[in-house]
């Protein structure tokens, strides 16, 4: 697969990842008119995550952070179309990401409950990394002079 097609694939993992951030950040301030979409049992609900004591950081939802963490990964995806350095930062993005990630599943962890959107962005993200990573060496790779 190209470059390229990478690259349209992590800006479409970018507009997932929002729109699932944006319900997220819904969800926060409304859970109550969710009719249960999400929250199946005590143990798999949206609304424990995003109503518990970490689910704001400095006062924001964390979901908020995700809409600003897949806005920045599209922005990243679409400049690394054409620039190399954008496609260093793409993967210092995604590196990022994964890291929060960890520290997301171990919040579900610690309240005993799992989110099954949280989850949906999880994967978008660990997916992002893989390509992100795979557009790197590619890109990379043809850098390098042939013998």
């Amino acid at each position: 697969m190209q470059k390229k097609n990478f690259l349209i694939c992590l800006l479409t993992l970018s507009i997932l990842g929002l729109a699932v951030s944006i319900y997220l950040v819904y969800n926060h301030y409304y859970p109550h008119l969710q009719g249960g979409i999400c929250d199946i049992t005590a143990s798999v609900s949206c609304t424990v995550v995003n109503s518990g004591m970490y689910s704001t950081i400095f006062g924001i939802p964390v979901a908020m952070y995700g809409i600003l963490w897949f806005l920045i990964l599209g922005i990243f995806s679409w400049k690394s179309r054409q620039d190399k350095k954008a496609i260093s930062k793409l993967l210092g993005w995604n590196v990022l990401g994964i890291l929060l990630v960890f520290y997301f599943v171990y919040i579900e962890y610690l309240l005993g409950t799992f989110c099954p959107f949280c989850t949906v962005v999880h994967v978008l993200v660990t997916t992002s990394l893989i390509l992100s990573v795979i557009a790197y060496k590619q890109f990379y790779k043809s850098e390098l002079p042939s013998h």
